[in-house]
């Protein structure tokens, strides 16, 4: 199997996950890429394959957002700060859970 790795994907177009062929979400920005090939990684084959690495995904994401809301008023809303937590917590999660599957 294919190492994953984060790119960011500046190409612009269609492009499709490597592992099930299924159409990935257009834009710019960090993705899931197979490290050889760097062909696109949907979100589903990348949680089976590479947990740690979309949870890590989501975090950037989320903190991109939360960043945005924050240029724009003086305090955050709470739902903004809930799922920043909530995405911190994800990924906090699957590197342990990832360090104790290691160490086993």
């Amino acid at each position: 199997m294919s190492s994953l790795v984060i790119e960011c994907n500046s190409r612009p177009g269609h492009d499709t996950c490597a592992f099930c062929h299924e159409d990935l979400e257009p834009g710019d920005g960090p993705r899931l890429c197979l490290a050889d090939s760097e062909s696109g990684v949907c979100r589903n084959c990348g949680k089976r394959h590479a947990p740690s690495l979309v949870a890590l995904l989501d975090l950037a994401r989320t903190a991109e957002r939360v960043g945005h809301i924050g240029r724009h008023s003086v305090t955050l809303p709470l739902s903004a700060m809930l799922d920043l937590a909530r995405a911190a917590e994800d990924y906090t999660h699957t590197a342990v859970r990832k360090k104790q599957r290691l160490a086993s």
